[in-house]
């Protein structure tokens, strides 16, 4: 069992603390206890584990927190990324509804902000008199898990809000007078945790999914570049590339556990469940979330993770070509939440010719009739392609057909269950990124020519045609960050750390998001609870709000 997959509560740490009653008098009877605090609840190494677990918990909310959108929000829902497909009238869709009050930006803050809660937790009480550590390098782990998780949520904040509140300890008592610090000097902190994290935690680990070395490095070099530190963002970089960090390298043949069916690229065997994770052999996975089937915990919500639903098309409901409208092992039951943007689905791919990343293996853009049908006197046998000039209405090609990234789906779902059995670990940082965070910070030193030859290591991967330095341009990196990590990385952090998610989305996006994103909302709005609670000072909104 992995051990992040199952984590219990960390309130269940009080357990340790209870013990039996000899008698019903001894039951009834009350006995004042010292009270359970920081001082006393975490003594040794299994119980400050406990608590990190809480966040590895988190983790999987992020990847995993409701049925639908809320699952992908993070990823560039409403930006040029994709768009909500099932309705118009939805934030995101349409900038001028997200405001203060609305869900998916407010559960986000307060997520993050949960998780810097736990770190503190850990950090500070590590730190504690009376902890039995084995050694330094233990104790100094522990500490280093907590500093990663905490620079790790303050960059998920400061990306999209900008200036956060740096809470360093923990808050024991009522707090009202919150006040708001730079972005520079969030930054500065991030950058400060991650130093020591980098430093301290290990290299390697046999716990899939729990944060090592080379973890700390690639958000060290995110950071780096969002401070303009473009030395120190290709030397962070570089350590997780080169092996200092541990031996980390590209797929560039057939892995794991369907790599010997035909048809097939490394690029989809990625995504196939069971081969995420750098213990059974993938060696471009840097961090993985961990997910399991039918264990209690192992998928948060749901009793799986709802990628499929969210992300895929529903064409086995279009009964207008012939689907009888029961999902299948092959077809999947996606639900059409979230559609790529027309710029997602063919405009990155221009001029790509054979890249394995649009393959139809990777890809699926071709859909065939379910059964002999006549439409509007035109008739279609079983088994003919379906042609563009078929998809008539809104709903044909934004409900049931439109390509679907095979990295979120599969034609083989656990107990053959279309609804539930898909059930992938999910990449948070794998080492096609780094390489496209190193080319990020060669552009901005101004050394086009090495950034090319870092996009060019995962063309080359793709099979696709490799660049020269002439085209090396924020966008293009941008691009080639969709091609690979469309729907992995967090693009709307990507984009708000660049201040280019108003730009991006009217380039880019879904039409009627284009057409009401404003300049402001380059920054999200701090929810007005936020506001509302801290009575004691001002908590300045967002311009714009």
């Amino acid at each position: 069992m992995k051990l992040y997959k199952n984590i219990l509560i960390i309130v269940a740490a009080g357990f340790f603390f209870l013990t039996g009653c000899e008698s019903d008098a001894d039951f009834l009877s009350e006995q004042r206890k010292d009270a359970l605090t920081t001082d006393n609840a975490f003594l040794s190494k299994s119980q400050f584990e406990s608590l990190l677990g809480s966040n590895y918990r988190t983790l999987q909310s992020m990847y995993n927190s409701g049925d639908g959108a809320a699952n992908i929000w993070q990823n560039g829902y409403g930006m040029d990324a994709m768009h909500y497909a099932l309705a118009e009238d939805v934030a995101y869709n349409d900038w001028t509804l997200v405001n203060e009050f609305e869900s998916y930006n407010s559960n986000w803050y307060n997520i993050n902000f949960q998780m810097i809660k736990y770190a503190n937790t850990v950090i500070d009480a590590a730190q504690k008199e009376g902890v039995k550590w084995n050694s330094e390098v233990e104790k100094n782990g522990i500490i280093a898990e907590g500093r990663f998780f905490r620079a790790w949520s303050y960059r998920n904040l400061v990306n999209i809000y900008g200036g956060m509140p740096i809470i360093d300890t923990p808050v024991t008592e009522p707090k009202v007078d919150f006040a708001r610090n730079t972005k520079e000097e969030c930054y500065a902190f991030i950058k400060d945790d991650l130093e020591f994290a980098k430093s301290n935690l290990p290299i390697t680990t046999d716990t899939p999914g729990r944060v090592v070395r080379a973890a700390a490095d690639h958000l060290l070099a995110e950071i780096n570049i969002c401070l303009k530190d473009w030395d120190g963002a290709i030397a962070a970089a570089t350590r997780v590339i080169d092996g200092t960090d541990g031996d980390y390298q590209l797929m560039t043949e057939r892995f794991g556990l369907r790599a010997d069916e035909p048809g097939k690229t490394v690029y989809w065997d990625l995504f196939r469940m069971g081969n995420h994770n750098y213990q059974t052999g993938n060696k471009e996975a840097i961090w993985v979330a961990q997910f399991e089937y039918n264990l209690p915990g192992g998928t948060v919500n749901y009793g799986r993770p709802t990628i499929e639903r969210a992300m895929w098309n529903r064409y086995w409901l279009f009964s207008k070509a012939g689907y009888s409208g029961a999902a299948t092992d092959t077809t999947g039951r996606g639900v059409a939440f979230l559609r790529g943007t027309d710029h997602v689905n063919y405009g990155i791919w221009q001029n790509t010719e054979n890249d394995i990343r649009n393959l139809e293996s990777s890809v699926k853009r071709k859909y065939y009739f379910a059964a002999d049908v006549t439409v509007d006197g035109v008739s279609y046998a079983e088994g003919d392609l379906i042609p563009k000039s078929f998809l008539t209405a809104k709903e044909d090609s934004m409900w049931y057909i439109y390509p679907n990234f095979q990295k979120f789906g599969t034609d083989k779902h656990k107990d053959g269950k279309p609804d539930n059995g898909f059930v992938p670990d999910f990449y948070v940082m794998r080492l096609a990124g780094t390489y496209l965070l190193r080319a990020e910070a060669y552009l901005g030193k101004g050394q086009k020519d090495k950034a090319a030859d870092d996009i060019n290591v995962i063309k080359a991967r793709a099979q696709a045609p490799l660049i020269s330095e002439s085209d090396v341009t924020i966008d293009y990196i941008l691009d080639e960050r969709l091609r690979e990590l469309y729907g992995e990385e967090f693009r709307t952090l990507t984009l708000g750390r660049l201040g280019l998610i108003y730009d991006r989305t009217r380039r880019f996006g879904y039409p009627l998001s284009q057409s009401t994103i404003k300049e402001h909302n380059n920054l999200f709005p701090i929810p007005q609870s936020v506001i509302d609670r801290n009575v004691g000072s001002e908590f300045k909104q967002n311009p714009g709000y």
